[in-house]
């Protein structure tokens, strides 16, 4: 996952969110809580048309998938959030929709955990089947699926992850069937 030079430029998430489109989801967390596990953020005070100004969060993954987290700190008809440890309303925009896979990243690259992110579960009807498999060979011979997923990206982190912790199984992706 990248950080720098992801502010306002050709292709990213800033670029490609209309600002009548809707986020693909939103909740309240204070700055603090973004500081601390984002740092800074790579764009301030930036203007949404009427809609308010916020800074933006971004993130490039290794397989494509760019996030941004937009905190809203003044929009027109609230008192502006001046205080870091305030709630404010955080937008996460992608340049995906599938929630699952977006999910992954956000936990597993950077230290979240499942409540942190508690109010925005994969949707079956919006990711997509889960047709990529994680499958394992046991000391028998055996084979049998572990995990079943939406994205290649989560289903091979997936594998790599179990393989790391020193299991004796093999573990492999295997694609979707049609």
């Amino acid at each position: 996952m990248t950080r720098e030079n992801m502010g306002p430029s050709k292709g990213s998430p800033l670029d490609e969110v209309s600002w009548t489109s809707p986020p693909l989801g939103s909740a309240e967390y204070s700055r603090s809580f973004l500081e601390a596990r984002f740092g800074e953020p790579q764009s301030s005070n930036l203007d949404s048309n009427g809609l308010g100004l916020f800074d933006a969060w971004l993130m490039r993954f290794d397989c494509g998938l760019e996030v941004a987290l937009w905190i809203f700190h003044q929009r027109p008809d609230w008192t502006p959030v001046t205080d870091p440890a305030q709630p404010a309303v955080v937008e996460l925009h992608a340049n995906q929709t599938e929630r699952g896979h977006i999910l992954y990243h956000l936990l597993s690259h950077l230290g979240l955990s499942r409540e942190d992110w508690s109010w925005w579960e994969p949707d079956p009807g919006r990711d997509g089947p889960a047709d990529w498999q994680v499958r394992r060979l046991d000391d028998n011979g055996n084979e049998y699926e572990v995990r079943r997923v939406s994205s290649r990206c989560e289903a091979e982190s997936v594998a790599a992850e179990l393989e790391a912790r020193g299991h004796k199984q093999t573990y492999w992706v295997a694609g979707p069937t049609s």
